[in-house]
């Protein structure tokens, strides 16, 4: 099969991540055939660590990635949505798959998806199942799409769930509570194996860990494992000092905000975990791949002169962060380009960067679920700011520069659609 073809049969499946509207009927049944079908590639993939939350796990499984591999560990990760080619939510080694081996995988597949359609997401999740257990990965990294309970990837095995910050977000799919919300992440939960649960709201790390309980999981909070002190910000990245598990030492990440901390050390935590049974993991050489790792359209320094970062914030609390990055590494107001899907919570997620921002230039994303602009323009103007509209991203981009006139900061936010947009634009992402 074409890599051509394979995009073809990709893109002819029900895409829940572009529809209009969101999905509102979730179950596991189709997925679970499939993966019968091919024989269960999900318990042959090594050691799993599934991770799920709202905010920081797809940093959480770049950080953990980047570590496991520094220690010379074979490493599969599974990551969504993509930024601007399907082949990066499938990684090999630290690499996205190349164009052959992912059209061999959907060919692996084509004919059984004639007796047991699937989703897109769902299609995608089962081929890095398969490609794990054909290149026999020691770690399987794997995130979780939506939710948890009902995900497709929550049909793998995992050794260690992970939980990061839960925040406001998929709302009308996952419960319009943070106590809602909650319960459907911790369906990634296994009885008897250990549960790491990053920093979360007093209320919603209680039930958490009355959840864990009734599963008879081992809740293992990321606070009391790992201290961390010192944190340090600058236009080149972060640095702090822990103790924990894997000893004591100064941590230095390449990534902008201090959020970056708080993912490192719940990664850090679940490393500590994972070296009881293997003593190749250590803090030395942790270390040397966190300070190496990237996790694109995530607070990403594209330019440092005149700064430009694109970050794909999209919830409440990935705008908390970014507004904390802009005031910590740049100290000043920025130019935003921004657009949005519908149904976020935009206003809630300016509330943070309103006072950061010198001027908003407004975009629609190429999704049928792009957010419209006047619609837009109002949510900014009730926090005060000044915007602009741009027909495009590409433009919305040529547009921000050139008011900034390297005076201000460019930061490109809203949605992953738009992030990867913009990173296209520029040239800092393979594309298909």
């Amino acid at each position: 099969m074409k890599y051509a073809d394979a995009l073809a049969l990709l893109d002819g499946l029900v895409n829940y991540e572009r529809l209009a509207r969101p999905r509102d009927e979730f179950k596991l049944d189709n997925i679970r055939k499939l993966l019968e079908l091919a024989g269960n590639p999900e318990r042959r993939i090594g050691r799993t660590i599934l991770v799920a939350g709202t905010k920081g796990k797809g940093s959480t499984c770049h950080l953990l990635e980047a570590g496991l591999r520094a220690c010379g560990c074979r490493v599969g990760t599974f990551l969504s949505p993509h930024v601007a080619t399907v082949r990066e939510r499938i990684r090999l080694e630290g690499a996205p798959l190349d164009k052959r081996r992912f059209a061999a995988l959907v060919a692996r597949f084509e004919q059984l998806l004639r007796v047991q359609p699937v989703s897109y997401f769902e299609l995608t999740a089962a081929m890095a199942f398969e490609a794990f257990a054909r290149a026999g990965t020691e770690y399987a990294v794997v995130e979780v799409g939506l939710g948890g309970r009902l995900d497709a990837t929550n049909l793998s095995d995992p050794e260690v769930s992970v939980i990061t910050r839960i925040g406001m977000d998929h709302t009308k799919v996952l419960g319009n509570s943070l106590t809602r919300i909650a319960a459907e992440k911790a369906g990634i939960m296994r009885a008897g194996r250990p549960v790491v649960i990053g920093r979360q709201r007093p209320h919603v790390m209680a039930g958490l860990s009355r959840r864990a309980g009734v599963i008879g999981a081992q809740p293992v909070p990321a606070d009391s494992r790992l201290r961390a002190w010192d944190i340090v910000t600058d236009r080149s990245g972060v640095a702090f000092s822990m103790m924990g598990d894997l000893g004591a030492g100064r941590v230095r990440l390449a990534l902008l905000g201090k959020h970056q901390a708080e993912n490192c050390a719940t990664a850090l935590v679940v490393l500590g975990l994972l070296t009881r049974n293997d003593r190749r993991i250590l803090l030395s050489r942790v270390g040397r791949g966190f300070a190496r790792a990237r996790v694109p359209a995530r607070c990403q320094l594209v330019r440092r002169r005149p700064p430009l970062v694109v970050d794909s914030c999209h919830n409440p609390e990935s705008g908390r962060a970014l507004a904390d990055a802009i005031r910590d590494h740049f100290g000043t107001r920025v130019v935003l380009v921004y657009g949005s899907l519908r149904g976020k919570l935009v206003g809630r997620i300016l509330a943070p960067l309103a006072p950061h921002v010198q001027l908003a230039v407004l975009v629609r994303p190429d999704s049928p679920r792009a957010l419209d602009l006047a619609e837009l323009a109002r949510s900014f103007t009730r926090h005060g700011v000044a915007s602009v509209r741009a027909g495009s991203v590409r433009e919305g981009l040529a547009l921000a520069l050139e008011r900034a006139a390297g005076r201000w900061p460019v930061v490109v936010a809203g949605s992953f659609y738009v992030a990867g947009e913009a990173l296209t634009a520029l040239g800092a992402v393979e594309t298909d």
